[in-house]
């Protein structure tokens, strides 16, 4: 049920609209223009083909900016979101003008921020430099204090290749990676499991319900005692980490960016064992897809107990508008909200990617 592997890029996923009407089919891959920028829309069911040249959310990116498009009828119900209530980045920036949604045409809203602006994250995987973010609806409530409208969440991203000139000195910079250990199929050192309510013990059940906590718990199991860190963590459909639609929760060498959302429960645990880290997650699906089974990648890296944690080397959470070390060592967080550099290769540092899935996630009740 649970298996092993894969390598690395970054980006759109969806903690879910709460209804599966909301829940329509992403376009397989990614479109890439002649320059390097990566296009991504989410696209209408076979059963509307009237529409299907309209999509709910279209992401534009060009050199500077996201420009993101969303359709006042966002939920396909015949209901009209209002532009109020739908703004870019995290609680707060829901009143900062250029982070919220204007009339752009008939039926349409448009939000066009700068590529570092509304709280943006930034990130390089290989080639690629990604900047990514959130859509959200927040809807507000009437005067009954009722409302018809579900909350969503709907991330968004551009890709570029470095090579391409955005508004950044982020491509210019020279990054390396570290040597990777290589173990074959059930020799590896390295485990990724789900834990129960407890963390004491393994769950081998893999049913959850939209919202419920996902327990994780990343070991390192070698002869000899290291520091464990997670490098990064996507999500996907399939056991392909590359695939499309994914979404990268933990990057930047351990930073929890799904720790940035507003109300998440994301983060990792405090430290019990040099050589394992605990963490938790709230189930989700992505926006747009009927599928309901979700793979988590991690790469995960073992470090010499000698070390201490640096930005290349670290486990940080998003707590109360800064990023924190779970061991205690906060100044290794501080680049976490733009690019952390690596350290040289080196063959003191074990490597291994590591997959489990799938997991089944329920719509909410």
């Amino acid at each position: 049920m649970f298996a092993g592997r894969s390598a690395s890029l970054t980006v759109l996923a969806l903690l879910a609209l709460g209804i599966t009407d909301a829940m329509r089919t992403l376009k397989e891959g990614p479109m890439i223009d002649a320059e390097g920028r990566e296009y991504k829309v989410v696209l209408l069911p076979e059963s509307q083909p009237q529409l299907s040249h309209r999509p709910t959310v279209r992401v534009e990116c060009t050199e500077r900016s996201m420009i993101v498009f969303i359709q006042a009828d966002l939920f396909r119900n015949g209901r009209l979101v209002s532009p109020g209530d739908l703004f870019l980045g995290d609680a707060q920036y829901s009143k900062a003008e250029r982070c919220q949604a204007v009339l752009s045409g008939e039926h349409e809203y448009v939000i066009e921020a700068g590529l570092q602006d509304c709280g943006s994250n930034l990130s390089i995987s290989g080639d690629d430099v990604i900047y990514s973010n959130k859509l959200i609806f927040r809807p507000t409530f009437s005067h009954h204090a009722i409302t018809r409208m579900t909350h969503a969440v709907v991330p968004v991203s551009c890709h570029y290749k470095r090579t391409h000139t955005v508004s950044s000195n982020a491509q210019h910079q020279a990054i390396t990676f570290s040597k990777s250990a290589k173990f074959s199929t059930g020799n590896s050192p390295f485990s990724l499991k789900l834990m129960g309510g407890d963390w004491s013990t393994e769950l081998f059940f893999n049913s959850f319900r939209l919202g419920d906590l996902l327990r994780l718990e990343a070991s390192y199991t070698g002869p000899d005692p290291r520091w464990l860190f997670m490098d990064s963590c996507v999500a996907t459909l399939t056991p392909d980490m590359t695939s499309v639609p994914r979404y990268y929760f933990i990057e930047n060498n351990g930073c929890f960016t799904d720790s940035r959302g507003g109300g998440s429960n994301a983060l990792f645990r405090p430290r019990l064992r040099t050589e394992s880290l605990q963490l938790q997650l709230d189930a989700f699906l992505f926006h747009n897809d009927l599928r309901n089974t979700v793979f988590v990648t991690c790469q995960l890296k073992a470090a010499p107990q000698t070390w201490q944690s640096s930005p290349s080397n670290k486990a940080c959470n998003y707590v109360q508008s800064s990023w924190r070390s779970v061991d205690g060592y906060d100044a290794a967080c501080q680049c976490c909200d733009d690019v952390c550099p690596r350290s040289p290769p080196t063959d003191e540092v074990l490597c291994d990617t590591v997959t489990i899935g799938p997991m089944v996630i329920l719509p909410s009740d």
